[in-house]
């Protein structure tokens, strides 16, 4: 291979590891937005993050869609909760960016304020799916289940050993 070749396939090289880089740190930035704007009520914000056919899914409910996201922080349970002072704080995320799709896997954490503090009122493994768009990286999927001994979370949790990026 010829000395300009062997550039070319560096220059290559390193142009695919930047991007790579590019979209962990926008996927990282795409899910810790979602802890600020529901904790301030940005409904339009929250509802920005996700694709239109985007899920959120929890065993506390499903929410199919950036308006059903948007009602959601309208809604009257997550205002007492913002009344009351809450915090939806993720851990770092597991990253695996496969082309234009991603998966990442989160704990996550609410906190509520209380006269002794903040108590934890809510811990959850994540599991986070998101695609590439004109506009920028978008949540399509999350599904977010409560630790709490079954299996489900466990295996959330486990699917960060599946395939390393």
């Amino acid at each position: 291979m010829g000395k300009d070749a062997a550039l070319r396939e560096s220059i290559a090289a390193l142009a695919s590891r930047v991007l790579l880089l590019e979209d962990r740190v926008a996927i990282l930035e795409l899910i810790n937005r979602w802890g600020p704007a529901v904790d301030t009520g940005s409904s339009e914000f929250a509802a920005g993050l996700w694709d239109d056919d985007g899920v959120l899914e929890s065993d506390l409910s499903r929410l199919e869609g950036p308006a059903e996201v948007a009602a959601m922080v309208e809604s009257e349970g997550q205002q007492a909760l913002i009344r009351q002072g809450c915090a939806h704080v993720q851990s770092a995320p597991v990253v695996t960016v496969d082309g234009d799709r991603a998966t990442a896997i989160t704990y996550s954490q609410v906190y509520l304020h209380t006269e002794n503090g903040h108590d934890v009122w809510r811990v959850s493994a994540n599991q986070w799916e998101c695609r590439r768009t004109v506009g920028g990286w978008r949540l399509t999927r999350r599904v977010n289940r409560v630790i709490d001994g079954s299996p489900a979370p466990h295996t959330i949790l486990a699917s960060a050993f599946d395939k390393p990026s």
